[in-house]
């Protein structure tokens, strides 16, 4: 009798073993396959936040280099804008001071003027009169350009460029420190901040 409780406890005690190794080999498998999924959705998520961060930097960038060049067309016409400014109003200063230096040249101006003066339509600048005019303002902007220029604010910024003749040339310099606080204060403060 000893012997039958024996085999038969041994016998229970082996279908125990038997059913807990089933059960743990059941367990790992499912903690494998959880463990598998999880590193899948994980290695799926960080492809998701690489491709949205490479097409968020692809979009700033684009946005940038547009941002850069219409601020740097809008930079270029501001200069352009200020030596004009600059050249017309030196030369038109010099051209009345030379006016009121000398009282006839004034009075067959101011003759002239009134001779050509219509109620209805003004005063006329005729063709020979407007190709004159234009070689008085070229000659005088290139003799002031010769002198050496200097535009000290451009964009309603403080900046101090040079223009001076150079080679037969001339040659616009400044500073980059300047450039670089000139194109600052146009960019968008949002671009300003991220490049600088």
């Amino acid at each position: 009798m000893d012997s039958q409780i024996q085999a038969l406890t041994e016998k229970v005690y082996q279908e125990g073993v038997l059913k807990g190794e089933q059960e743990a080999a059941k367990i790992l498998a499912d903690a494998n396959a959880q463990a598998e999924q999880v590193e899948r959705d994980a290695r799926a998520r960080a492809e998701q936040i690489i491709a949205e961060a490479q097409r968020s930097a692809s979009e700033l960038k684009s946005n940038t280099e547009r941002e850069l060049k219409l601020n740097a067309s809008k930079l270029i016409e501001a200069t352009k804008a200020s030596i004009v400014d600059v050249l017309a109003g030196r030369i038109a200063g010099d051209s009345v001071q030379a006016l009121t230096a000398n009282p006839e040249l004034l009075q067959r101006v101011v003759l002239e003027i009134a001779k050509g003066f219509d109620l209805k339509h003004g005063v006329e600048i005729t063709s020979n009169q407007a190709e004159e005019l234009k070689a008085y303002f070229a000659q005088n902007a290139k003799a002031l350009l010769e002198e050496g220029l200097t535009i000290k604010q451009v964009a309603g910024k403080a900046t101090q460029y040079t223009i001076r003749p150079q080679n037969g040339s001339f040659k616009v310099e400044i500073g980059e420190q300047e450039f670089v606080e000139l194109f600052k204060s146009i960019l968008r403060p949002q671009l300003a901040q991220e490049l600088f």
